[in-house]
C-alpha cells in the first residue's frame, strides 16, 4: 500500500514538471515575439527623431540604431533596420551588415534578419512584390 503511494506521488510530481517546463518552453518562446515587437516600437520612435544620419538610440543602453527603414505595401510590412548584423542587433530587428554600403548609397547594401521573426514574411513573397528601403538622410 505504502509503495502505491510513493508511485502516485513520484508519478504526479513527475507531471506537475513536465507541465512547468513546458510553460517554461512556451513564455520563453512567447518573449523572443514580444521582445522584437516592442523593439520595432521603439526604434520606430527612434527612427522619427533621427534626421541627417545623427544616432538616436532606442533605448539608453542599446548597441545599435535604425539606419534604415524597409516596406513592403503588399503584405503590410514596415520594419525598421538596425546597425549591424550581428546577435544584439538581430535581436531586436533586421540587421545592416557594417561590410556593405549604407542603403541609398552606391554599391550594394546587405540586410539580414531571423526568418522566425521579421523575415517571416519572405516565405510569401513574390515575384512582382515592391520592396521599399529608404534610409535616415
Amino acid at each position: 500500500m505504502a509503495a502505491m503511494k510513493l508511485r502516485k506521488h513520484r508519478y504526479a510530481l513527475f507531471i506537475v514538471g513536465v507541465f512547468v517546463a513546458a510553460l517554461y518552453l512556451i513564455a520563453n518562446g512567447g518573449w523572443i515575439f514580444a521582445k522584437a515587437e516592442l523593439a520595432q516600437v521603439l526604434v520606430e520612435r527612434s527612427w522619427r527623431s533621427s534626421h541627417g544620419g545623427e544616432r538616436h538610440l532606442p533605448w539608453p543602453w542599446a548597441d545599435t540604431w535604425p539606419v534604415a527603414r524597409l516596406q513592403l505595401a503588399a503584405k503590410d510590412i514596415d520594419l525598421y533596420v538596425l546597425s549591424g548584423a550581428q546577435g544584439n542587433s538581430l535581436a531586436f530587428g533586421p540587421g545592416h551588415d557594417s561590410g556593405s554600403v549604407l542603403p541609398g548609397s552606391k554599391g550594394f547594401s546587405v540586410i539580414g534578419g531571423h526568418r522566425d521573426t521579421h523575415f517571416t514574411f519572405l516565405q510569401q513573397l513574390a515575384l512582382d512584390d515592391e520592396m521599399w528601403v529608404s534610409n535616415i538622410n
